[in-house]
């Protein structure tokens, strides 16, 4: 499991929907030109990226691949991954409490990426009605 920081996450998810193949990515990450993707998603620079990669090809793509723990993510963090990465939202798909998340809906597949993704600081519990909840420890 590669530990990432959570600019890497935003970076990593806006990079998957790009549509782009591996090779593409390793491609332009070889060549230190992530200007397309710049391009693509205006408010990125993909620097962080770029740093993830360099610390080994096989590490950024388990961690492209959704094979990753961020080291430290607050609950606007969370929030924001809940976001981008499953398309889930405040009052809709969980309440947002001012130390944590409860009566979050979602599949299990979903609850097993955010366990994975989640820092040791946070505990994700699946609640009586079958809804679940994210807090601190």
């Amino acid at each position: 499991m590669t530990i990432i920081n959570l600019m890497q996450a935003y970076e990593l998810d806006k990079l998957s929907k790009l549509d782009l193949s591996d090779e593409e990515i390793l491609r332009a990450l070889r060549a230190g030109d992530v200007s397309a993707w710049q391009e693509q998603v205006p408010n990125y620079e993909f620097s962080e990226t770029m740093a993830l990669y360099k610390e080994g090809e096989q590490q950024f793509l388990d961690a492209l691949h959704g094979h990753y723990r961020i080291k430290y993510v607050t609950l606007p963090g969370i929030q924001r991954l809940l976001h981008l990465r499953f398309q889930l939202e405040e009052g809709k798909d969980y309440q947002l409490l001012e130390t944590g998340i409860q009566h979050l809906t979602c599949d299990e597949e979903t609850v097993t990426k955010l366990q994975q993704m989640l820092s040791t600081n946070w505990s994700l519990t699946k609640q009586s009605d079958g809804a679940y909840s994210v807090f601190v420890k």
